[in-house]
């Protein structure tokens, strides 16, 4: 099976690389009208001579089929190479079919009109003026993952809860839906190609697509908060298999990870990313029990559950067991001066300056909690030196007394 066509409207052709080796073949995708080959492989032209004139666009992807490669940062490139090619600018067709299909126009933005968008009436519109062929060695694993996060992002009206575009989803929803997305956007290309099989870890980046709303403008998946976290995990996961620190240059301090921007803050939240990572339920500040200092505040209290057998054990408001002898928290600027010596284990002391407690301790390759939790990296406060307590509420600014005396408002 050297070439199959994606069911739908879209001339959309997922294969092997076999179909570009033989001239027999080529000549199909001549016949098809595919002007746009996308290699998810390392694979040139050169060696066509003047035949290649034929396909007038090209992007080769240089990536092996293993699931620890970063696939997910190609595929605004993919997808937009995808869509230009099934729907050059100014086309026939090409502007009705964005407006009333089009599931992201801009850093996962959708049109509202696809609330109304129904799978049938996409079907009964002409084929895309287009045509792409998507390939890599077998067909199977890389070129399909990246036909599948083409198809969350045109048309996820087909996949998500009810038929809802990604716009009208909230970031929760989107988490939850992820997988059956995913599942459901693979079914409809095994259905034109029955081998294909994205590997686990490309899977699990396109769930991770899906959940950050499919960003295909450029830069968006760059400088989204929770792709950065997502480095930021797998720069930590290869230096637990070295069993080596991470870099002092790569730690992520969580505090100073700069705020989400008005709008977008909640939804930022929720998706998991930025200063409230945790997403922790957690009402209480965690104190120095010497100096009283604030080391934690909710947002960076991490939650976990306890072992099967120890799950009876009540919980903190939304922490961590009461039974447990540590709170877990994300990695805070306090610690800067124990976490770049190089160690991957240590005390942490209360960074008050007239104080130096130790208050806990870190291991980068994990630590197990005494309710047999385990938690991988782990910044532990020891409860028996610390106090939780609620929050200092914000300060309020005082109205002025319009006619007082002085500027103060002071009578």
């Amino acid at each position: 099976m050297s070439l199959s066509r994606v069911p739908g409207r879209d001339r959309l052709y997922v294969g092997g690389v076999w179909s570009l080796n033989m001239e027999s073949q080529r000549q199909q995708l001549h016949d098809h009208g595919v002007t746009h080959i996308l290699s998810v492989i390392k694979y040139s032209f050169d060696q066509w001579g003047e035949e290649a004139r034929r396909f007038s666009h090209h992007l080769s992807i240089d990536i092996d089929d293993d699931e620890d490669m970063d696939l997910l940062a190609h595929f605004p490139d993919a997808v937009r190479f995808i869509d230009e090619g099934l729907y050059p600018p100014g086309s026939p067709g090409e502007t009705s079919h964005n407006n009333s299909t089009s599931g992201n126009t801009n850093a996962g933005a959708h049109d509202p009109s696809l609330s109304t968008a129904r799978v049938g009436e996409e079907e009964e519109q002409p084929s895309s003026p287009g045509a792409v062929y998507v390939h890599c060695a077998m067909g199977k694993s890389r070129s399909v993952s990246c036909v599948i996060a083409y198809l969350l992002y045109k048309y996820p009206h087909r996949f998500g809860g009810d038929g809802k575009p990604l716009a009208a989803m909230t970031p929760s929803e989107r988490r939850a839906s992820a997988r059956p997305a995913v599942d459901k956007a693979l079914q409809l290309v095994r259905e034109g190609r029955s081998l294909a099989e994205p590997n686990d870890g490309f899977m699990a980046q396109l769930r991770l697509w899906w959940s950050m709303g499919c960003p295909a403008a450029a830069g968006a998946l760059e400088n989204h908060p929770t792709y950065q976290k997502w480095l930021y995990d797998r720069i930590l996961k290869e230096a637990r298999d070295a069993h080596m620190p991470p870099d002092a240059g790569n730690i992520r301090f969580e505090d100073e990870v700069e705020a989400p921007s008005s709008g977008l803050a909640q939804q930022q939240q929720q998706n998991g990313a930025g200063p409230s990572s945790s997403g922790s339920s957690y009402r209480k500040e965690v104190r120095c029990k010497k100096c009283r200092r604030t080391l934690a505040t909710p947002k960076f209290v991490l939650p976990h559950a306890p072992a099967e057998d120890a799950a009876a054990s009540t919980t903190t408001a939304g922490g961590p067991p009461s039974s447990c002898a540590h709170v877990f928290i994300d990695t805070l600027s306090w610690m800067r001066p124990a976490l770049e010596d190089g160690a991957l284990e240590g005390r942490l002391n209360c960074p008050g300056a007239k104080c130096g407690a130790t208050v806990g301790r870190f291991a980068w390759q994990g630590m197990m909690c005494s309710c047999r939790q385990w938690v991988v990296p782990a910044f532990s406060l020891n409860r028996s030196r610390v106090d939780e307590l609620a929050p200092r509420p914000a300060p309020t600014t005082a109205p002025m007394v319009v006619g007082g005396r002085g500027s103060s408002g002071n009578l």
